[in-house]
């Protein structure tokens, strides 16, 4: 073996001693730095220095170097990146290929000469923000990469190669100095933004390509010819200011990608007759079969039922409209089809239910609905985009039946209030509630396999993991349920509270349990103390405190040693970390939040009425009952599932169930006032099994409930329904309907 490695060594030696050329080296010729390669005889155009590659360049087809000839063939990445002294180039007729960002940055950059019939291809920022006046697309060209053309201010024109079959969206991209369209004897590429009224396509474009007149305000109308088949993603996308205000399309035309047409003044598309592929209907663009609606113009401000052939709303079909649309046989909705709608603009409750045949949402498809207060999405649901209601700054509650919530869904949702879920729920996707500060209340009324709430927080349905505590809910005090072993991501998101008692259980903190980065931070959480029972640490995924500043936060831990161990965790040690022997005596049941009465607030107490699934409690703010504060929702267990504000939205005490009564305390009245109260009680078929009324006034430190003053046909009592009987409660005694008192 040693016999074979020295021979191949050998012969290495004698190549190179007979003059084999294996090497490459960068050199310096004519104030030009060159890559010769000795085993091809090639040369590549090197990263340059910007003090040699200074004023006009003239590169020849070949450079000779101590005696032999390299045919120069290509340029490197990089190669005359930030050369500003760079006037002038003329690349040689040999050159096959152009490097990335190529002459990024060359701003005094006026000219570049590129023979036909060499390079196949511009690559990815070639020319980006370079100096240049015109530019002259080689034929042989092919395709032009993303922000080759991007962001320079002196391109006044662009001949296209009529070898050019494909670019991306944004090939040629922030020209401000453009004056001519830019195109080819196929291709209609781009249209100056300054470009002001009429223009009619050139003959022969079969493309319309993407962002072609992205942008564009003055083009007062657009005449789109024969032949052209096809328009691009935004390939019609005018701005939102623009003025034109319908569009024609040819017989010819075979297909509109999704999101392609956009004018905020737009009213009405028309097709030519004869064309095979698409219709209009009431002034909207419809494939031919009328199963797809592909684009509603923006300027439309009107309400409509889709017809039951439509099964289809394309991407954007009616973003920013003021359209508010009924769906009746619809099974797909397209990414960003409704976003900054109107949608339940002409509800009086602005609630928009989604029909119960939509199967599939795309991203962001209700993202910005600025007239929905309430959204039902169904659950015949099996595909969700992400952030489809994000950034919707109207809605309060969301009704959700479908199996999964989406990531980022509710994003950036300011004033979403309540949630309702319903029993087929399986998955809630990351970020689902980012910054959604108002979120007090979450309301499964039938627990299931994989969730269930417990006076509105929601866990798993074994309630071993915290899956989500509304950052608003009330209270300042989270106790978990002794048997909860688990946190998970997102679980206290964006919470101010003034204390966090964890299970003797907790064993898992998931990462983000805090919150974390989708499109921008959580609302930074805020929590005094943290109380740590457990008597070992718990685990830990990733980053379970991101966004909470540990050492503003005290963790109480039950003795010195594990404190110790605490402090040696590279993920705990950030807290104030401190000891609390009594926790090692201290039964976690006995951890319990109380409130004392407040001179605005009223404590209501009733008695359970049999048969009764639930209950509404109305407070109103006059005694002829027309001008009502809030209506509360309470079921079986004592739990409040759902509040209605129709004035003001105050605090909510923790409500309370006995075996037989219900109370509940509701803080933020105002001191010293009179109110006036329904409370009635229904049956599963919302049957009225019981209704009184009555009157109360908030009196300071007491505790007043008004049940004293109930008005029932003018007697002084209460109603009150034990094993099917009617009993009334007068006075601190209870009679039956004869009069006769039951002892």
């Amino acid at each position: 073996m040693k016999s074979k490695n020295l021979v191949g060594l050998l012969l290495v030696a004698g190549m190179l001693l007979e003059g084999t050329c294996v090497y490459a080296q960068k050199v310096l010729i004519n104030n030009v730095y060159y890559t010769l390669d000795g085993t091809s005889m090639t040369a590549e155009i090197a990263v340059q220095s910007s003090s040699t590659a200074v004023g006009d360049i003239v590169i020849g087809d070949s450079v000779s170097y101590e005696g032999a000839s390299y045919a120069v063939t290509g340029m490197a990445d990089e190669a005359f990146e930030d050369c500003n002294q760079l006037t002038s180039i003329v690349l040689p007729q040999t050159l096959r290929y152009l490097g990335k960002n190529a002459f990024l940055r060359c701003t005094n950059l006026t000219s570049c000469i590129i023979p036909d019939s060499t390079i196949t291809e511009i690559p990815f920022e070639a020319f980006w923000k370079a100096g240049l006046i015109e530019f002259r697309v080689p034929e042989g060209v092919t395709y032009i990469e993303q922000r080759s053309f991007e962001q320079m201010p002196n391109l006044q024109r662009v001949h296209l190669a009529n070898s050019v079959k494909s670019l991306t969206s944004w090939s040629f991209y922030n020209l401000p100095a453009l004056q001519d369209p830019i195109y080819n004897d196929s291709l209609f590429v781009l249209m100056p933004r300054s470009y002001s009224g009429a223009y009619t396509i050139p003959a022969g474009i079969q493309v319309i390509y993407k962002s072609a007149f992205y942008g564009c305000t003055n083009i007062t109308s657009l005449t789109i010819p024969e032949g052209v088949k096809r328009v691009e993603h935004y390939g019609l996308m005018f701005s939102l200011n623009a003025v034109i205000k319908t569009l024609h399309l040819p017989a010819s035309l075979e297909y509109v990608t999704p999101g392609a047409i956009f004018g905020g003044s737009l009213r009405k598309i028309s097709v030519a007759e004869g064309n095979t592929h698409y219709t209009t209907w009431n002034d909207m663009l419809m494939t031919i079969n009328m199963d797809t609606l592909v684009y509603c113009p923006a300027a439309i401000n009107a309400s409509f039922t889709l017809p039951e052939s439509v099964v289809h709303v394309a991407a954007s079909a009616f973003s920013v409209t003021a359209v508010d649309l009924t769906m009746t046989n619809v099974r797909s909705i397209g990414e960003y089809a409704f976003e900054a709608n109107s949608l339940g603009k002409y509800d009086s409750n602005r609630h928009y239910v989604i029909p119960e045949t939509v199967e599939e949402i795309g991203d962001e498809a209700f993202y910005r609905s600025y007239s929905m207060d309430q959204v039902t999405i169904p659950s015949s649901l099996k595909q969700m985009g992400e952030q489809v209601f994000a950034d919707s700054p109207r809605l309060k509650k969301a009704v959700i039946k479908s199996t999964m919530i989406g990531k980022g869904q509710f994003r950036i949702c300011n004033n979403l209030e309540t949630i309702e879920i319903g029993d087929s729920l399986k998955e809630i996707r990351p970020y689902a509630f980012h910054k959604c500060p108002a979120l007090w209340y979450i309301r499964m009324p039938k627990a299931n396999d994989y969730f269930r709430t417990i006076d509105g927080v929601l866990f798993s349905a074994d309630t071993t993991a915290l899956a989500l505590y509304p950052p608003k809910h009330d209270g300042n005090i989270i106790v978990l349920p002794e048997q909860t072993t688990t946190l998970r991501s997102g679980s206290l998101r964006g919470i101010d509270k003034d204390k966090l008692v964890l299970s003797r259980q907790t064993a898992l903190l998931e990462n983000e349990v805090f919150g974390g980065y989708f499109w921008g931070n959580d609302d930074t959480p805020l929590l005094d103390t943290i109380v740590a029972p457990m008597m070992s640490v718990p685990a830990t995924q990733g980053n379970p405190f991101n966004l909470l500043n540990q050492a503003q936060t005290v963790l109480l831990v039950p003795c010195d040693s594990l404190a110790e161990i605490y402090r040696a965790n590279s993920i705990w040690k950030g807290f104030n970390i401190q000891v609390d022997n009594t926790l090692l005596e201290q039964d976690q049941q006995d951890q319990e939040v109380t409130t004392e009465p407040e001179e605005h607030s009223v404590q209501f107490t009733w008695p359970a009425v049999e048969g009764a699934s639930y209950y509404t409690l109305i407070i109103w703010a006059n005694e002829e009952r027309t001008e009502k504060i809030c209506t509360l929702t309470f079921n079986t267990m004592g739990q409040l599932v759902e509040i209605d504000f129709s004035k003001h939205a105050p605090a909510r005490l923790p409500q309370e169930k006995e075996s037989d009564s219900f109370s509940f305390r509701y803080n933020g009245l105002d001191e010293n006032t009179d109110y006036w109260f329904t409370l009635t009680a229904f049956s599963s078929d919302e049957i009225e099994l019981y209704s009184t009324s009555g009157s109360f006034k908030t009196l300071g430190n007491q505790t007043p409930t008004g049940m004293e003053n109930i008005q029932s046909d003018h007697v002084p009592c209460t109603k009150i329904i034990r094993n099917g009987k009617l009993y009334l409660i007068y006075e601190g005694r209870m009679y039956d309907v004869r009069g006769n008192q039951i002892k």
